[in-house]
């Protein structure tokens, strides 16, 4: 075997852990959203919680468990248990409605947001920060717009 071959393999080898990777953080963050369903429900039976918010146990429990709910489930919860809607699709690492509709309905956050995503050049940790200097020149907007009465 050739060292390209030897090298292709191990570079194969890496894809296929970073995959697995990713595949077991996403399956640790559903049990640990699972378990914060749990959590809210508290004393309540499963059957209670499932007759209140019109879903069968079954869902219910299974979502419990870490099966990645519906959209329209996790508004249901977020109203039933009184809890943040945004941060509860977060939990679940599903994007929040409101901030998908948001992007859906501007070409320039869709241009910026895509063009950090694909910028080699940046590292996860850059992008981010990008992303965080974004939200603190909202919140400097926020401000001036306040402090002129507005």
């Amino acid at each position: 075997m050739s060292k390209d071959d030897e090298h292709g393999k191990e570079e194969e080898f890496d894809d296929i852990s970073a995959n697995r990777e990713v595949e077991r953080q996403k399956l640790l963050q559903r049990l640990d959203a699972g378990f914060y369903m749990q959590d809210l429900r508290g004393d309540r039976s499963l059957s209670q919680v499932a007759r209140d918010i019109g879903m069968s146990s079954n869902y219910v429990s299974h979502v419990e468990k870490g099966r990645l709910p519906s959209d329209h489930y996790l508004q249901v919860i977020a109203d039933y248990y009184s809890v943040d809607e945004d941060e509860l699709f977060m939990r679940w690492g599903k994007t929040p409605i409101l901030t998908r509709e948001t992007v859906r309905s501007s070409n320039s956050l869709q241009k910026t947001i895509a063009q950090i995503g694909r910028d080699k050049s940046l590292s996860d940790e850059e992008k981010n920060e990008l992303y965080d200097e974004m939200y603190q020149t909202y919140q400097r907007y926020l401000k001036r717009k306040e402090a002129r009465g507005e």
